[in-house]
């Protein structure tokens, strides 16, 4: 790809411009949680790696092509379902099953083979589809229990 430079870039800039519409106290209290999954996806992208379930593209050194996704997209993506899902569980469940199905088998995949990001190799798309389900009640537990505690210590600071 003759601009992948340029492309790597607004990969990750660009959904970042969508940040300001989520408001002030939506993005303090959904970061934490996105930058949780996030950094979780990347040590599972290192994982799969490794046991060959899908291959990375370099992207720009030091970061590899997952990184612009999921530091852009994904991080992004994952702020706003919190917005607008958090604390309607069977909504969240639907939402999400509803993107990993679209991104997995109408077109999000062959995006990421097709700019050289990344592709799956080793496991099946359903098998994607099942650690894509994982990784969202991973994200949720997080943001729930992240709740808790926050709603814990304004109780005990009244």
């Amino acid at each position: 790809m003759k601009n992948s430079k340029l492309f790597y870039i607004a990969l990750l800039i660009l959904p970042w411009l969508t940040v300001p519409f989520l408001g002030r106290d939506s993005f303090k209290k959904y970061l934490p949680a996105a930058i949780f999954m996030s950094t979780f996806t990347k040590a599972l992208d290192f994982f799969g790696e490794k046991k060959k379930w899908w291959r990375i593209d370099k992207g720009i050194p030091p970061l590899n092509s997952a990184n612009f996704f999921n530091f852009g997209p994904y991080l992004v993506s994952s702020l706003w379902i919190l917005k607008l899902t958090f604390g309607k569980f069977p909504l969240y469940l639907i939402s999400n099953l509803m993107l990993h199905i679209c991104f997995i088998y109408l077109g999000g995949l062959k995006f990421l083979k097709r700019y050289k990001i990344a592709s799956i190799d080793g496991i099946t798309k359903f098998q994607y589809l099942a650690l894509d389900f994982l990784r969202a009640l991973l994200l949720y537990a997080f943001q729930y229990i992240n709740n808790m505690s926050h709603n814990t210590k304004n109780l005990h600071n009244k």
